[in-house]
């Protein structure tokens, strides 16, 4: 059963992986159609659909009246946070640079994490620890200056509203953390205000002859392999493994495996500078986990 189970995870692991490494393609080809907003909107509500058809068939609507007011309020917090603000800055940052640095600049979120511990000091400060963190950013900065060198620069307010996405994401998992509820109920819940705060806003500022075909599909991708079941898939595979490390790892292939579809179905030379900064990222992370886990084993009572 366990290694039905771990075989069951991996594969689950294996299609989000290869999901979520299209999505940064699937930005691009939305925004193609929609403006921002627009595409944030139509996913965002399409995604609320989804996983209210999720909370209806499986029968979790009832389970509502368990959540905590102090798990809810925080779930509506996070609501503002994802899909609203977070979602609004990335898709920006998509139409503002081209999809290697976009996603390599998000990339760095779990980097901006490791400092937000630091300073609240949810983690110990070493110097190990600065030197990864360094490492990373460094080849946040060797992406950065590198798209800057081509033909046509790369737009700086666009990596200052990237690297705002990872501020605002951090917050977001900090917010929701600890809060123990169903995890589908736990996705609903801001989804849910999302909905209703974006439906409000597309009054003002949705254009209805943009809905196309091409506009719905894509929008229709985004909202359900990118915000939604795709998400909840991956919180199946780590639930079912008894290996959390060896399917969290999954994670740090996909930027790389990005970059195939973004080159062939894009049609985006990937620059040298790119692969390089993400080699860099990945390392700072990689080693920013290593301690991690380093610092938990060394703190259990023996």
């Amino acid at each position: 059963m366990i290694q039905k189970n771990n075989k069951i995870a991996l594969i689950s692991a294996g299609i989000v992986l290869l999901l979520w490494s299209s999505v940064a393609t699937a930005f691009k080809i939305a925004l193609a159609y929609l403006k921002p907003f627009e595409l944030l909107f139509l996913s965002a509500l399409i995604s609320f659909i989804a996983l209210t058809l999720i909370m209806l068939f499986t029968g979790r609507f009832p389970k509502l009246k368990t959540v905590t007011k102090k798990n809810r309020k925080r779930l509506l917090l996070a609501g503002i946070l994802n899909p609203v603000i977070y979602y609004l800055l990335l898709f920006k940052a998509y139409d503002m640079l081209p999809a290697q640095f976009a996603q390599a600049v998000n990339f760095t979120w779990p980097l901006v994490l490791a400092v937000f511990a630091m300073l609240l000091r949810h983690e110990k400060f070493h110097v190990l620890r600065l030197l990864m963190l360094c490492i990373s950013f460094g080849g946040a900065l060797v992406v950065v200056l590198g798209g800057n060198a081509g033909p046509e620069g790369i737009s700086i307010a666009g990596v200052v509203i990237a690297f705002a996405t990872t501020i605002f994401w951090v917050i977001y998992w900090l917010i929701t953390k600890t809060v123990e509820e169903d995890p589908v109920i736990s996705l609903w819940i801001p989804f849910t205000l999302g909905a209703v705060i974006l439906s409000v806003a597309a009054i003002f500022f949705f254009r209805p002859e943009t809905l196309s075909v091409s506009a719905w599909l894509s929008a229709g991708y985004v909202g359900l392999f990118e915000m939604s079941l795709t998400f909840l898939l991956w919180l199946n595979a780590l639930r079912k493994t008894t290996s959390t490390a060896l399917v969290s790892n999954f994670i740090y292939a996909v930027p790389f495996l990005s970059l195939i579809f973004i080159r062939f179905v894009l049609d985006e030379p990937i620059r040298p500078t790119t692969l390089i900064g993400l080699f860099m990222i990945a390392s700072g992370i990689v080693g920013q986990v290593f301690m991690h886990t380093k610092d938990k084993m060394s703190s259990r009572p023996k």
